[in-house]
């Protein structure tokens, strides 16, 4: 059943296919999928205190069709952590929010989460980002598809209410009359989730999800022209 579901899924997110492929890029796209190439070079940069920053030292990723240099990804160096480490020096080690403190960010969190996944359900969106994934690795489309239907069921399956749920507490009966242990779970300060090496950027971030959630600080990265 689950198949069948998920099968129905993807034959919807690929109705509209061919006419996405017309539409104008997107309002949140930095960039045109099909215009990058080694005459036209896009940058990934790095977001640190709320800001992109780039760096004097980048990585650079050869084109899987040609071999040419066409994507630059900032190369931070020892020299250069200061701002990341001042950066995660400001979140506290309870967190950004918990049970305790701020609860109003879970449902800030529902609705964002609730939001991209209305996004990334729209058909040009999921087009978009699984033109991207071909880009740089050698897959089908119906396989870069698929990582971008996981990703938007990971966000549809925490939206609203089920991000406060990762923070459900526990509670243990103690020793006398109306003693009790209550625990709770959250990051200790600030986190940082490290993928494996064959994650692309959406499934990065779900780890980014689950630590801003739970109330941690995160990066991110932006691919620019």
């Amino acid at each position: 059943m689950r198949a069948k579901a998920q099968s129905t899924a993807l034959r919807w997110l690929t109705s509209s296919f061919n006419h996405s492929r017309s539409l104008h890029s997107l309002p949140f796209a930095t960039i045109a999928v099909e215009g990058m190439s080694g005459s036209q070079p896009v940058e990934v940069c790095n977001l640190v205190q709320g800001k992109w920053e780039g760096s004097s030292s980048w990585n650079w990723f050869v084109d899987p069709l040609n071999g040419e240099p066409f994507i630059k990804v900032v190369d931070v160096q020892e020299t250069g952590i200061k701002p990341f480490v001042e950066s995660l020096s400001k979140c506290p080690k309870y967190g950004l929010h918990n049970p305790l403190s701020n609860q109003e960010r879970y449902l800030m969190f529902g609705d964002i989460t609730a939001k991209a996944a209305h996004m990334l359900a729209q058909p040009e969106v999921s087009d978009f980002f699984t033109r991207l994934i071909q880009r740089v690795c050698p897959k089908s489309y119906k396989q870069a598809l698929g990582e971008v239907y996981v990703s938007w069921k990971f966000l549809e399956n925490f939206s609203g209410d089920q991000v406060r749920f990762l923070a459900r507490s526990f509670g243990v009966p103690g020793d006398h009359l109306n003693q009790q242990t209550h625990g709770f779970r959250w990051p200790y300060g600030p986190v940082r989730p490290i993928p494996c090496g064959n994650y692309h950027s959406l499934h990065f971030s779900i780890g980014d999800s689950y630590v801003a959630i739970d109330g941690g600080t995160l990066y991110g990265q932006q691919t620019r022209p």
